[in-house]
């Protein structure tokens, strides 16, 4: 968590101080720690506008975009457009434009869709994960809502770049519900286990009700809770192995935590029941369980084929 100086509100037109390209702000998406983002329209087409007087801390979030872009179409985040500075009421601020990403925030979807696409997202996640770390970076403020899935593919992107952090740094931005420091297992150093453990806390709470998950927010706050969901939750329990190894930092790399949780997903879904033929509908919040996983599977290979296809 961090304290900045008060977010710039833009103004409804405006152009970059260099690069003089004109945006029309349509209406703002959210705050944050270091910045606000607005959504904009540059030359008719949608673009996401982030805006802040912290101009160090907007930059850092531009170079992680820019490394994460280098691969062919590795779908981590939103396409960095543009980069600028602009004078709001005679102070000079920084701002950056990227890619409007249309979908739903993961926690969203899974409501809309069932729990168990949990598996499959999350799978889809850690890929986008590891990228971003084979690049140097930590994600640090990892949670449902920094997480969409796109209405065009389908596909996990990462949003909200404002907690990513360098390697071996002091996490910028932290969620307390997905920080293995407030759950006691780690400091807040910004390591690849820090951003798995936030990944394996985030598939507990989205796998269960919120009743469920307040319980596991009492004192003293233990990993012991969630391994209590886990061992009850009929989803949760053939996970609960990569699940434990990352709440204890037992993984090097998230392919390594992927490549389990994969695995698993692959062994349940090959040996799900068929569901009688009257009721293989799709109809209602995640339509019967047959015909969500036949949708999850394609879902993860689509994700799968995007990433063997990175590497």
């Amino acid at each position: 968590m961090s304290s900045k100086a008060t977010t710039p509100e833009l103004p409804r037109h405006f152009h970059g101080k260099w690069n003089r390209n004109e945006y029309h702000v349509l209406r703002e998406l959210g705050r944050g720690a270091n910045g606000a983002v607005y959504l904009t329209s540059r030359g008719g087409v949608k673009q996401a506008v982030k805006v802040g007087f912290e101009g160090m801390d907007l930059l850092m979030e531009v170079h992680a975009l820019k490394s994460v872009q280098q691969g062919r179409d590795s779908r981590v985040g939103p396409l960095l457009c543009d980069v600028d500075d602009l004078v709001i009421n005679g102070k000079a601020c920084t701002f950056y434009a990227m890619e409007y990403l249309e979908g739903e925030q993961l926690d969203q979807y899974v409501q809309k869709k069932g729990t168990e696409w949990v598996p499959v997202l999350i799978v889809q996640l850690l890929a986008r994960l590891d990228i971003l770390h084979k690049h140097g970076w930590v994600f640090g403020d990892l949670k449902p809502e920094n997480v969409i899935v796109t209405h065009s593919d389908k596909q996990v992107r990462l949003i909200d770049f404002g907690g990513v952090t360098k390697l071996g740094n002091a996490v910028r931005q932290f969620t307390e519900e997905y920080d293995r420091a407030y759950w006691h297992q780690g400091d807040r150093r910004a390591e690849i286990s820090y951003d798995l453990f936030s990944t394996a806390a985030m598939m507990v709470r989205l796998s269960v009700d919120s009743q469920t998950w307040q319980t596991s927010q009492g004192e003293p706050r233990q990993t012991q809770f969630l391994c209590d969901i886990i061992r009850k939750s009929e989803g949760l329990y053939p996970y609960r192995v990569p699940l434990l190894k990352a709440f204890h930092g037992k993984y090097a790399t998230a392919r390594q935590m992927r490549a389990e949780m994969l695995a698993i997903l692959r062994e349940s879904t090959a040996s799900a029941p068929a569901a009688p033929a009257q009721k293989q509908s799709p109809a209602g919040a995640g339509g019967m369980w047959i015909s969500s996983l036949f949708v999850a599977s394609m879902l993860l290979l689509a994700g799968t084929l995007y990433y063997a296809w990175f590497l």
